[in-house]
């Protein structure tokens, strides 16, 4: 079973994780060769499953949207099936250096009624209610998932709401402890799920180097995001971090897939099970199903095979009503009259000579009777994760909804408190510790992830028998143990509504896009102008006005100029960064020209800075770069720039920060 875990705990795994994500260069520079591969042809073939439509958003920004020409649904509109857009914020030029990814949106998500709000406040409600969700409120913009600008408000404001939970929620008597840690349980669970999703889609979208897709840096950076928006100290990684976290969470799950495809083709070798792996919505090697050949004459000893079916979470078939007699052929007659009764789904399939299965619709050595057991995910980190169970579809469910009542009777009802109470989820955090170790999938959240990535993979999916998708539509909805979640068909039906609304909404050159790109432009230049005690209040102070209240410069032209200073300077220090960092010659690994070019856009833009964090940051880079250098040349542009930075004195950068920044 799997229960809160301590304080202290979450705070430090969420810091580890994070920071030792992002700080290990081995992993971030293996990235699947396949995927940069498809990234050449962006644009300029239609056979192309996922394709990106760039529409300008007024003169300076661009929206940027993610379809599926090739998914389920796909037919019946112009283009494919919408999934996620993306404001871009380019400031009106052609470089890559100055843009900036600000808002998200999953197209496919809606937010929950008030219906639907009240039942997830039920404790103990596990069901999902309604039908297709409603779209047009007001023929207003829809809500982004998440602002990629301010990542650290989301994390304030969910501190915030613990807070307020653990010091005036749970005092209270049990029916408002229980109601709110139920509905707060039901909504993060929700948030996640749509995160998960987003990340999904953007896992299979094309990068390019031009206007009409994101480049490989930004796609990384914003599933970086919207990975990290999960964890609690997540919104605190910085830019260049969350890039290579992306990067480098590629080859991870890439990684997790190999073993556990590995591990389940051996398992399904020593039960006599035929492994079958699976293709989603244009993906591979994420999901494999298991077969029961029931006319196989040789039966394993179930007595020391009992761990193995364990791990696989399934029933030994050979115990159930898929049996043999001793003869073959009545063995045969049985199971599938046994089958036919049940509703099983069986199927004949063509085996070669080394007995592997082929693929459907090919002819080989024999054929034989199967029947399904169960699909699983390939993507769960510690063991293939049982999604569909086709022989008892109650049996997922059970083990979904005993875990939610555990944690629901622990914190709501009962009211165990971290605080007085620590020693019961440290006894909770071994068992569930060492039930992980023995094949139980004991990672809530992990399970979460697998299950909102299969679920909206197999709605769009178009490869798969219509009645074996029936049957796994079936196993997987019995999963939804959340009333606030909506099923992915009737989401995928709304999103082109939502596009059409967002469509509307950037065609408007004073429409609420452009109000909103005009108030983040604002919003990005006071941060970059602020110190880190102004920083700190100014995130408090949105906080405690639940975001009513955030720091922004004042109205002006010259606005778009400083902006596009400040965005260049950042990027020029990320590059110098990483050449010191290095601690090599920057001149080895890099041409001096490029290096020198960097330098001088730095100095350059540097004259228009105001902060003054900002430029003892650049004469630390440009300090640390001249030392390692050997190149007479580079060594007198750094020399120039350094000189250039230190002219500006502190009383002149914060009277230029007062003249140009105010609040809104």
């Amino acid at each position: 079973m799997r229960r809160l875990t301590t304080i202290p705990a979450i705070l430090f795994a969420a810091f580890t994780s994070t920071q030792g994500f992002a700080a290990d260069p081995a992993r971030a520079s293996a990235v699947n060769p396949q995927q940069r591969l498809q990234t050449t042809i962006v644009g300029e073939s239609d056979q192309t499953a996922y394709y990106w439509k760039a529409q300008a958003a007024g003169e300076n920004a661009q929206l940027l949207t993610l379809f599926c020409r090739a998914c389920q649904g796909a037919p019946d509109l112009p283009g494919g099936v919408p999934l996620v857009s993306v404001l871009r914020d380019t400031l009106g030029d052609s470089t890559v250096e100055n843009d900036r990814i600000t808002y998200v949106w999953l197209l496919t998500y809606t937010r929950p009624n008030l219906a639907r709000r009240l039942l997830s406040a039920v404790p103990f409600f596990y069901w999902r209610v309604g039908g297709r969700p409603s779209v047009k409120v007001g023929n207003s913009v829809p809500k982004p998932l998440m602002d990629l600008s301010t990542p650290r408000h989301p994390v304030i404001a969910g501190v915030g709401r613990q807070i307020v939970q653990w010091t005036t929620l749970d005092p209270m008597t049990m029916p408002v402890r229980a109601s709110s840690r139920a509905y707060g349980s039901n909504e993060s669970d929700n948030e996640r799920l749509h995160l998960e999703e987003a990340v999904d889609y953007l896992r299979s979208a094309p990068v390019s180097d031009g206007p009409e897709a994101l480049t490989q840096t930004q796609l990384d950076t914003m599933i970086a995001r919207l990975q990290l928006r999960k964890k609690l100290l997540g919104g605190f990684v910085t830019e260049r971090n969350a890039a290579n976290l992306g990067e480098a969470a590629g080859f991870g799950e890439e990684r997790i897939r190999a073993r556990n495809w590995e591990l389940l083709r051996q398992c399904a070798d020593k039960t006599n099970l035929l492994f079958e792996p699976i293709g989603l919505a244009d993906t591979s090697q994420q999901y494999a199903i298991l077969w029961y050949p029931i006319d196989n004459a040789v039966r394993p000893n179930a007595a020391a095979l009992s761990p193995i079916w364990k791990l696989l979470n399934l029933e030994d078939p050979s115990r159930a009503d898929i049996t043999a007699n001793n003869a073959v052929n009545n063995a045969v007659n049985n199971a599938v009259n046994n089958a036919v009764n049940n509703k099983d789904l069986f199927t004949q399939r063509a085996l070669d000579e080394d007995g592997s299965l082929l693929p459907a619709g090919t002819t080989g050595a024999r054929s034989v009777t199967l029947v399904p057991l169960g699909v699983y995910s390939l993507n769960y980190p510690n063991q293939p994760l049982l999604l569909v169970d086709f022989r008892n579809k109650r049996h997922l469910r059970r083990h979904e909804m005993t875990q939610r009542s555990i944690n629901e009777i622990v914190s709501g009802i009962i009211g165990i408190s971290h605080f007085t109470n620590w020693y019961y989820y440290v006894g909770a955090d071994a068992y569930d510790f060492y039930a992980s170790r023995h094949g139980s999938a004991m990672n809530k959240a992990a399970r979460l992830d697998c299950y909102a990535q299969f679920r909206v993979q197999l709605a769009l999916d178009r490869s798969l028998d219509p009645e074996l998708r029936r049957q796994m539509q079936r196993g997987v909805e019995s999963l939804a143990v959340n009333p606030l979640e909506t099923a992915p068909g009737p989401e995928l039906e709304a999103a082109a509504e939502r596009y059409a609304l967002l469509e509307t909404a950037v065609d408007e050159e004073s429409g609420p896009i452009a109000k909103r790109i005009d108030k983040e432009r604002r919003a990005e230049l006071a941060r970059s102008q602020a110190s880190p005690p102004q920083h700190f209040f100014a995130g408090a102070l949105h906080a405690v006005t639940f975001g009513a209240y955030t720091k922004r410069a004042k109205p002006g032209e010259q606005n778009l100029a400083l902006l596009n200073s400040y965005r260049r300077v950042q990027s020029d220090l990320a590059f110098l960064d990483i050449l010191a960092a290095a601690g090599t010659p920057p001149e080895v690994g890099n041409q001096p020209a490029r290096v020198q070019s960097v330098v001088a856009d730095l100095q350059a833009s540097l004259k228009e800075i105001t902060s003054a964090q900002l430029r003892a940051h650049a004469e630390r880079t440009l300090l640390k770069v001249k030392q390692l250098s050997h190149d007479a040349d580079l060594q007198a542009g750094l020399s120039s720039a350094l000189e250039s930075v230190r002219k500006k004195t502190a009383p002149e950068a914060t009277a230029q920060i007062a003249a140009v920044t105010g609040t809104l």
